[in-house]
């Protein structure tokens, strides 16, 4: 989502170069469904548990937008045992890796997993292919497998897991509008033309911070969180949102990335 004019979806938007740091952000189509996802190994997509658990590899489709779109086939869908589906008041394991059926192209961005602490305030850039709009109104542009964007939050709160609260599990983050009097945890806006959140298609998109020169994920987006203010729609200026912390679900990732 976009800020208040001037900001706008088109000025978000990644340009699909295969230079962009972003180019290893890929689209997920299943069906009609546009949805998001990031390489984190030559073979392998990182997205989220609920777009990818229930379909067969050939119901798949991935997109790789880095120059001329190139289609990249699934070879098999590899879910958290750990998803149970969407539960009250959070949903946790929701990540999913797709194998593909070959290696993605070379200078392709591949991202490492980061899975150091993500203290309150961390700031993480949302790169995904969904809706859009300003913040003040509904999306009015629709997700598009072939248009990424860009924006930032931060990060306002963390869950543990469930019976061991050492470990972080997920991260809440809210919409800081321009004068926070919507916003679900208040906190400073990152400015209008950053401040972002998700929206219908970003589902599965990574969460990235910056540890070095390059850019490494930190959480898969997930969820639309039920913390806004009464009268405060989802993806606009306030509303609540989250996702996944790849610290959370670190045993499992690595045995997946180390068995292909």
């Amino acid at each position: 989502m976009a800020g208040l004019p001037p900001d706008s979806p088109a000025a978000r938007v990644d340009g699909n170069l295969r230079s962009s740091p972003w180019a290893g952000v890929v689209s997920v189509r299943i069906d009609s469904g546009v949805y998001s996802g990031a390489l984190v190994h030559r073979r392998l997509v990182l997205t989220a548990a609920h777009v990818a658990a229930g379909h067969l590899p050939s119901a798949i489709s991935v997109q790789l937008n880095a120059g001329e779109p190139q289609p990249l086939g699934v070879a098999r869908v590899r879910v958290h045992p750990g998803w149970k589906g969407f539960t009250k008041p959070f949903a946790f394991d929701d990540v999913a890796l797709l194998e593909l059926e070959a290696d993605a192209p070379d200078g392709v961005p591949v991202y490492t997993p980061y899975y150091g602490p993500m203290p309150r305030g961390t700031v993480m850039a949302f790169v995904g292919y969904g809706a859009s709009g300003h913040g003040d109104r509904a999306p009015s542009v629709g997700a598009d497998p072939a248009v990424k964007r860009v924006g930032a939050n931060r990060v306002d709160r963390v869950v543990a897991r469930p019976g061991q609260p050492e470990v972080p599990a997920l991260f809440l983050y809210d919409f800081d509008g321009p004068d926070g009097s919507s916003d679900a945890f208040g906190g400073p806006t990152l400015g209008n033309a950053v401040e972002t959140s998700a929206a219908g298609g970003d589902s599965g998109a990574p969460a990235f911070v910056r540890r070095g020169e390059f850019p490494r994920i930190a959480a898969v987006l997930s969820f639309v969180a039920d913390l806004n203010k009464v009268g405060t729609p989802h993806s606009t200026f306030g509303a609540s949102g989250g996702g996944v912390l790849l610290s959370g679900v670190r045993a499992w990732l690595d045995v997946r990335m180390a068995a292909v």
